[in-house]
């Protein structure tokens, strides 16, 4: 009885069997309305017409829109209904979240000014393609710039496990984690195991997982366990058996924060794939940076933004801020954060600024590949005007129609000159930008609308630091393991998969 308890109040069952209820909601009461089909086509197609006005109307991204407006207008039934519960950006669960959040905003960077005014005077010592892109990320993301802040690059992702469970042994006061997946293995029972040593030395550990990211990985009560064992732990976005858009805004961020003067972010998940402790799509390729300096404090006031507004605290943020250990390092570092909402896409626009103003070359890593129209023009010019723009993708997807639907903007960047790889040992998750030997992006988004539009993001843009060179060697020696894609192979397809690519490419922004 008690196993049958704990299936029938399963997490996943449960959310399942809401939503497949309302799935037949729908179902049987559209067979009830056959008999006035005629009304409820044109009460439908009035709605969906009427939602391809206000999408063409909002101050958003062209590309997005028209992304949207094609299948609205092609299955005017559902459409309309389709934008409504899956397309458009909602800022967080509801408006005292909202609320909440530019409060603690506010506050948060009024005890940050001194960094911000500090950043001014770095300005004036970058490159010219990087003051345009930091004073960018500047004005877009309220996150400054910091000189004095030593970088490390991780090329996989058991490189970054060894060097993460090394700072968190010597973590003294604190420790923040915030995962978009965390999956119990080799890799978070080693990094748990650290944390409950941590707790009963009294040190604070607290930790956010994406309900969404771990619905499958954790079970439903794993928070309560964690509060149980002394790890303060929250859930970002509960998942809701609702068709509710707030179900699509995620923490996709990857962030790790020790003492205030340390941090990581990048591509890797807690989960053992990321560190090839286990195979599921071959050889995982995936990236890391370390930051040990002021900028850390970026890190963590992202995480305490979240933590403060999950929880409605009102707590201050100056403690977790330490002055930091003065480091003679050369270069700047710059993080930032991008969420829904806010139509910016700070950290897209970071990247086409990069692509736009390279000079010599741009090579990127990532996943996936479902580009709006800016982005696309933006790699062709760069490729067209005598710039050496790489991209190197998976050859062993997670995911086969996001896979395809990649594959379908290879031949228009092709024709351009862009230069694309497939990675043979495996799957690249790696999200990764490298440009002239100064500028280089780690961090959590995927080139797709999902981390654009959808998901809170984070990453750090780097300018003229050591680890640069570390980022293009490791760009170079993954190429050796790639298949170089040739504008005949992408084009060399049946009938029938140029047709699948191009019905995919209508349902883009739902990738």
């Amino acid at each position: 009885m008690r196993k049958l308890f704990k299936l029938l109040t399963n997490k996943i069952l449960i959310t399942i069997f809401f939503f497949l209820l309302q799935v037949a909601f729908v179902a049987v009461l559209m067979l009830y309305l056959v008999s006035i089909a005629a009304w409820v086509y044109l009460v439908a197609s009035a709605l969906s017409l009427f939602v391809c006005l206000f999408v063409m109307g909002k101050n958003a991204n062209p590309g997005y829109k028209l992304a949207w407006v094609v299948p609205i207008l092609l299955v005017p039934l559902f459409g309309g209904l389709m934008y409504l519960s899956f397309g458009r950006t909602a800022k967080l669960r509801n408006r005292k979240d909202r609320k909440f959040l530019v409060e603690t905003e506010k506050n948060t960077f009024v005890k940050y000014d001194s960094a911000i005014e500090r950043a001014k005077d770095h300005i004036p010592h970058l490159s010219p393609s990087a003051r345009k892109l930091s004073e960018l990320l500047s004005h877009q993301s309220g996150y400054p710039v910091y000189n004095g802040t030593s970088v490390d690059y991780y090329p996989l992702g058991e490189d970054f496990l060894d060097a993460l469970i090394k700072d968190l042994e010597k973590a003294q006061q604190y420790i923040f984690l915030e995962y978009f997946i965390i999956e119990r293995g080799k890799c978070w029972n080693s990094i748990l195991e650290i944390l409950q040593a941590k707790v009963a030395e009294g040190v604070d550990v607290r930790l956010i997982y994406d309900d969404m990211g771990c619905l499958f990985t954790l079970p439903a009560n794993y928070a309560k366990k964690m509060n149980a064992a002394g790890i303060k732990a929250r859930v970002f976005n509960k998942i809701k058996p609702t068709f509710d858009i707030r179900m699509n805004n995620r923490t996709h961020r990857k962030i790790a924060v020790i003492d205030g003067n340390v941090a990581y972010t990048g591509g890797i998940n807690l989960a053992d794939e990321y560190i090839n402790a286990i195979e599921k799509f071959g050889h995982w390729k995936d990236t890391a940076v370390r930051l040990e300096g002021e900028a850390a404090h970026s890190f963590a006031i992202m995480f305490l933004q979240f933590w403060l507004m999950l929880g409605r605290e009102h707590t201050s943020v100056d403690e977790f801020l330490p002055l930091s250990k003065p480091c003679a390092c050369p270069g700047f570092v710059q993080p930032v954060t991008s969420g829904p909402g806010k139509n910016v896409q700070i950290i897209e626009k970071g990247l086409m600024s990069i692509v736009s103003n390279a000079d010599k070359y741009v090579y990127i890593n990532t996943p996936y590949l479902i580009l709006d129209n800016e982005f696309v023009t933006a790699l062709c010019l760069a490729a067209e005007s005598g710039v050496d723009v790489r991209i190197t993708m998976p050859h062993i997807p997670d995911k086969k129609l996001v896979f395809t639907m990649s594959r379908s903007f290879y031949p228009v960047l092709l024709k351009s000159g862009v230069k694309i790889y497939e990675y043979l040992p495996g799957f690249v998750h790696a999200k990764s930008t490298v440009c002239d030997d100064s500028i280089a992006y780690v961090g959590t988004c995927n080139l797709d609308y999902r981390s654009f539009y959808l998901h809170y993001e984070c990453g750090v843009f780097m300018y003229d630091v050591p680890a640069v060179a570390d980022i293009k060697a490791d760009y170079l020696a993954t190429l050796e393991q790639c298949k170089q894609i040739t504008y005949e192979e992408a084009t060399d397809v049946t009938a029938f998969t140029k047709l699948a690519r191009s019905v995919l490419r209508l349902f883009a922004p739902l990738m």
